[in-house]
């Protein structure tokens, strides 16, 4: 999350509490040890990252292109980093959106593209729309371990509409 914060605020790192002498920084280069400027004790920071696409996915989407994602979702932290955000939609309606007290507004202006996908989220879950499909997660970790029962899967319920 501090790495897409900083990504959005166009800085190039910024902290992060709570890994300093953890086994985590010998794996991941993202992350790096500089003295504080102002105590000088030892600071984890954390290099921006800037996707070039982020794609969420929205409850419903007005005709001006406006979108209302979860408000408990960390989405605007991407949208804002990312370079392009693609978002797929439950639902299309005439609109105008406004911020609900469980939806947040996302304006077109951030949107790179808008479609309409109903079943988008899936198999994870997008409340009230739908619950997790337990069974179809279990079939994608199982044809996750294989190269070819995973083109397959792809095939199937990817590319093939088979889903």
């Amino acid at each position: 999350m501090n790495a897409l914060q900083a990504g959005g605020k166009g800085l190039p790192f910024l902290p992060v509490r709570g890994i300093l002498g953890s086994a985590y920084l010998d794996f991941n280069p993202a992350f790096r040890v500089i003295p504080d400027p102002f105590r000088g004790e030892d600071l984890v920071v954390v290099r921006a990252l800037n996707p070039d696409v982020a794609l969420i996915h929205g409850s419903q989407a007005d005709n001006h292109g406006n979108l209302l994602i979860p408000r408990r979702a960390d989405w605007p932290l991407a949208i804002r980093a990312a370079a392009q955000v693609i978002a797929t939609v439950e639902e299309r309606v005439a609109g105008p959106l406004h911020d609900q007290p469980d939806w947040r507004l996302i304006p077109a202006i951030y949107l790179t593209a808008l479609v309409h996908c109903k079943g988008g989220a899936a198999p994870t879950e997008f409340p009230p729309y739908y619950n997790t499909d337990e069974p179809h997660l279990t079939l994608y970790l199982e044809r996750s371990r294989d190269p070819a029962a995973f083109a397959g899967y792809l095939e199937e319920y990817v590319f093939g509409g088979g889903g």
